[in-house]
């Protein structure tokens, strides 16, 4: 996985305590993706008072038990599916937010938290497939075990009530990916080896 960091890249904003936590998730909505866990998470935040804005963006087989499942859990004032997005409204997201959510009860390495991670957001991430080779817990976010909405609710609060650490964990994960998963330096990296191949 890689991506282009010159295009998924931070942009300048006011620095500012007020407003929600505004997370965000993008993939398909599939059950695989732990979408219910996510919303258990943010209606843990919500009876604890966390001010939380959560936006889901993108489309899939289980759409309908998404709303479901925000209308059972009664977030409809803090949740926001978006639905499908062009790619450009997708780095608009990114670029407003202020965490990155991944869910994910089996995952590779997710190709949407590098994008995050470029756009200097730390990242909330279950510890499955290859995501620990992207985040390393307590430096570019926070790893949580599948399948714990406590612990994502947990993570999240904490990212909450400190926005230093989001600002020196989204430095620190778009670090990471300038340095590891640059999508001119994966193109490079396999020009050469087929040359030498060759």
């Amino acid at each position: 996985p890689a991506v282009d960091p010159d295009r998924f890249r931070p942009v300048a904003r006011q620095a500012t305590s007020a407003g929600p936590l505004r997370v965000v998730t993008t993939g398909g909505i599939l059950w695989g993706k732990g979408y219910e866990y996510a919303l258990s998470a943010i209606r843990l935040l919500v009876d604890r008072g966390v001010d939380v804005r959560f936006e889901i963006i993108g489309g899939g087989e289980e759409r309908q038990r998404l709303l479901y499942t925000i209308h059972d859990l009664e977030l409809e004032n803090h949740v926001v599916w978006h639905g499908p997005l062009p790619s450009t409204r997708v780095l608009e997201q990114l670029q407003k937010a202020d965490v990155f959510l991944l869910s994910s009860l089996s995952e590779g390495l997710s190709n949407a938290a590098l994008e995050a991670m470029a756009c200097g957001l730390p990242v909330v991430t279950t510890a499955v497939g290859g995501m620990p080779e992207a985040v390393t817990d307590g430096v570019e976010g926070v790893l949580v075990p599948p399948r714990d909405p406590a612990a994502i609710a947990e993570a999240l609060a904490g990212l909450a009530a400190r926005p230093a650490l989001r600002r020196e964990m989204g430095a620190a994960a778009r670090r990471r990916v300038v340095a590891d998963f640059a999508l001119d330096d994966q193109a490079d990296a396999f020009a050469a080896l087929f040359r030498r191949v060759a």
